[in-house]
């Protein structure tokens, strides 16, 4: 049942319960897909237990942190309310539904003794009318949901990013979003259409889709760019998710044409993750923009990680006692400090020059299921002096291609990492 916004702003109302401005909006729609469905399946019964019910509710608003009584109200009624003048509300139309059971000697149910309640005694409504709850549903579900994609919308990415910075701000959990662009997806449009672009936005969605968690959200941003957000997740386990979906949208438009058209489709991704690159859901946002600007600037078609040390590459943590031997020219013992898929930072007491062509041989020790080694070719890029009281100079060497994702995973959980670094790289 609905009244227009004239009508629910006319007509007097019980102190403490009134219609507010269009900004508790989205406080009233801040739940994530799940906890709505369990909210629908709530409010759709019209015969509920009193006390089992608003039980019920204020365990769901408990359990998602979230306004769950203004979402109610909103769904049931279309109003806009703060959440405590919504858990006012319902009592009163539940506390109203009694008095007409006892007086009609039948329950009405829920909706009739709000719809009364409404009308004739709070009158935030003048001229009601009612509407089947699966049209609602349809009409929210169009509002939230991108039609070409089917994935859900700007609006649901801010309402869920909002609500997902509180709740680990408030455990204090790790949370990564990712910011992910197709590569020249214009070229595309000018080339076959907007129908075509279409088809290759639709596929993009897709692969987004299956790519991450239940607990995750999959959004498309607007245009040509996609969002995800990834909760209780760090850094290594978001740049994980970022190359799974890079590498399947490659794989994606590689195997399959579009419409009869070869269209070889990429995507470029940033990230930042809470709380190291922002405590607020703009900052994670511009931190992310930021890291996705390297990636497009550095080439398109791969995973930047926004950080303080401002690499374009994230850093994975080895074991200090990791050697390393430099060929085919001589070989020098060297031992590694950190590594990136596309480099690595080594300490040498008797380094090669800048720019000089290096084969890496990367030695590991670990579960026969990994390889023993891993072989590369890359260049020396930079030497650092020692620092006061050590007698190793620091090189780093940029690779000449990127080393495989699952490699680098291997090498990473075979080491001394922190056990928050282990988890996030289990993904």
């Amino acid at each position: 049942m609905l009244g227009s916004p004239s009508d629910r702003a006319a007509g007097g109302g019980r102190e403490g319960v009134s219609a507010v401005g269009r900004g508790s909006v989205v406080e009233a729609t801040r739940l994530g897909e799940r906890a709505r469905g369990k909210l629908i399946r709530l409010v759709s019964d019209d015969h509920p237990d009193p006390d089992r019910w608003i039980a019920r509710l204020k365990s769901l608003s408990d359990l998602e942190n979230a306004p769950v009584f203004s979402a109610a109200v909103r769904v049931l009624f279309h109003l806009d309310l703060h959440d405590a003048d919504a858990m006012r509300l319902l009592a009163a139309v539940l506390a109203h539904r009694e008095h007409l059971a006892r007086s009609l000697g039948r329950d009405p149910g829920l909706r009739v003794a709000a719809m009364d309640y409404l009308s004739n005694v709070e009158r935030h409504y003048q001229n009601p009318k009612i509407v089947e709850m699966r049209e609602y549903e349809e009409t929210e579900r169009s509002a939230r949901t991108d039609a070409v994609t089917g994935l859900a919308n700007r609006r649901v990415f801010q309402e869920v990013l909002d609500r997902e910075v509180r709740r680990s701000r408030r455990y204090r959990w790790p949370l990564t979003i990712l910011m992910l662009d197709l590569d020249h997806f214009k070229q595309v449009n000018d080339a076959f259409g907007h129908l075509l672009g279409d088809l290759v936005l639709e596929r993009a969605g897709g692969v987004l889709r299956h790519a991450v968690r239940e607990a995750d959200l999959a959004c498309r941003y607007g245009g040509e760019e996609f969002s995800v957000i990834l909760p209780e997740t760090d850094r290594l386990g978001g740049f994980v998710v970022a190359e799974r979906i890079r590498r399947r949208v490659e794989d994606a438009f590689r195997d399959r044409s579009v419409s009869g058209h070869e269209v070889p489709m990429t995507i470029s991704s940033g990230l930042a993750t809470y709380p190291e690159d922002g405590l607020h859901d703009a900052d994670l946002i511009a931190r992310a923009d930021e890291a996705l600007y390297l990636a497009k600037r550095g080439g398109r078609n791969r995973v930047c990680i926004h950080h303080r040390e401002k690499r374009s590459a994230l850093r994975f943590p080895v074991r200090p006692s990791t050697t390393v031997c430099v060929l085919p020219d001589r070989s020098v013992e060297a031992h590694a400090v950190d590594l990136s898929r596309s480099g690595i930072l080594l300490e040498f007491d008797n380094p090669p020059r800048v720019a000089d062509p290096v084969a890496l041989r990367l030695e590991r020790t670990g579960p026969r299921s990994f390889e023993d080694a891993c072989e590369v070719s890359g260049r020396i890029v930079r030497l650092a002096p020692p620092a006061a009281g050590e007698q190793r100079v620091r090189a780093g060497v940029a690779f000449d291609a990127p080393l495989p994702e699952e490699r680098v995973l291997a090498r990473v959980l075979l080491t001394r990492a922190p056990a928050r670094l282990q988890r996030g790289g289990a993904r």
